[in-house]
């Protein structure tokens, strides 16, 4: 069976459910190809079962969206779905290369079902996804930690750093931020904070003591007392959502600290989800916790690039310079607090 091509006419408008789509056809094909090659099982349950694991995410992104929308039709998209799974699940326990009517069936599910449910259950709930995005109102603010809740100053670790080992502050600058990933494999989670300890150590070509590293690595923070008045003013009337790159010890001993951490209704950190901003993992993440739409939240950053990646994903990103300047920003989104 041929591959299924993606046609303009499959986008319904929204980037993020076209890109989901996107990547449900090219597992799809990716399917076909090994059902139609008589792949091991395998091999064709693997995919089975990624296809499975991403339509899961793609579904509740859209159920998300159908109910904030107010869809009548969520009920039926809920059972279409639900259906979708089992079927999958079905064939991927029945799958056998030596038989091809039941080839010839799962081949014809997939590509029937992929075209009918996009081109007519999907575009039934577009009007009304167009109308909600024209309409919504914020109902959730989410904030990036460091140089928004707390200022931090990164010299503070590396000069308490340098008179643990003897380093000059610049040399461990260069080596830490310059010539090593050490700090970005730690808060994308690669590493442990064992690791982290160790890796450091051998940088340094000393035999760093924990409590003292640590101490040094998280005494870099200063709380920003205005965004921290904010957080309570807009407590009551708001979801809260904290979203940061970070790494453990960073949580442990600075985040977690903070008079305002208890006001969140949603944490996401990039050593937790695997990833980093501006990757749309961790939005993603926040709007799940949330469960809210896009279109529903501001995201506060201090980096342009972040801010526009939170755009670039329906939220009102915001780039954070002044605790003044935020506050006309969200007056003029005409947020309350």
């Amino acid at each position: 069976m041929a591959h299924i091509q993606w046609k303009d006419r499959y986008n319904i408008g929204y980037k993020d459910i076209d890109a989901q789509h996107r990547v449900l056809l090219d597992l799809l094909n990716e399917l076909v190809d090994l059902i139609a090659g008589r792949g091991s099982p395998e091999q064709v349950s693997s995919i089975f079962q990624r296809l499975c694991s991403y339509a899961l995410t793609h579904f509740t992104s859209e159920e998300r969206y159908m109910k904030a929308a107010g869809y009548p039709g969520l009920a039926q998209q809920e059972s279409e779905h639900a259906a979708f799974v089992h079927q999958l699940l079905a064939f991927n326990q029945a799958y056998d290369p030596s038989d091809p009517r039941l080839l010839e069936e799962t081949l014809s599910f997939l590509k029937t079902w992929y075209l009918d449910h996009i081109l007519r259950s999907d575009m039934g709930y577009v009007p009304f996804l167009k109308r909600y995005r024209r309409d919504a109102t914020p109902r959730a603010m989410i904030f990036d930690f460091g140089n928004v809740l707390c200022a931090f100053d990164n010299l503070r670790f590396l000069e308490a750093l340098s008179s643990l080992c003897g380093k000059p502050a610049e040399e461990l600058r260069v080596i830490l931020y310059q010539q090593s990933t050490l700090t970005q494999d730690y808060e994308a989670g690669r590493i442990s904070s064992r690791a982290f300890l160790d890796e450091v150590s051998g940088l340094c070509g000393a035999d760093l003591p924990e409590e003292a590293f640590i101490r040094a690595y998280t005494d870099i923070f200063t709380p920003i007392e205005a965004t921290f008045d904010l957080i309570r003013k807009l407590k009551p009337g708001y979801k809260l959502g904290l979203l940061s790159n970070t790494s453990p010890w960073h949580l442990e001993h600075a985040i977690q600290t903070t008079e305002v951490f208890p006001l969140f209704d949603s944490v996401t950190l990039s050593f937790e989800v695997g990833a980093s901003k501006p990757d749309p993992l961790l939005f993603e993440d926040a709007l799940a916790k949330l469960d809210l739409l896009a279109e529903e939240c501001i995201y506060v950053d201090d980096q342009p690039a972040f801010a526009q990646a939170a755009n670039d994903h329906l939220m009102q990103g915001l780039t954070y310079t002044t605790p003044a300047a935020l506050l006309t920003q969200l007056r003029q989104l005409k947020v309350a607090f």
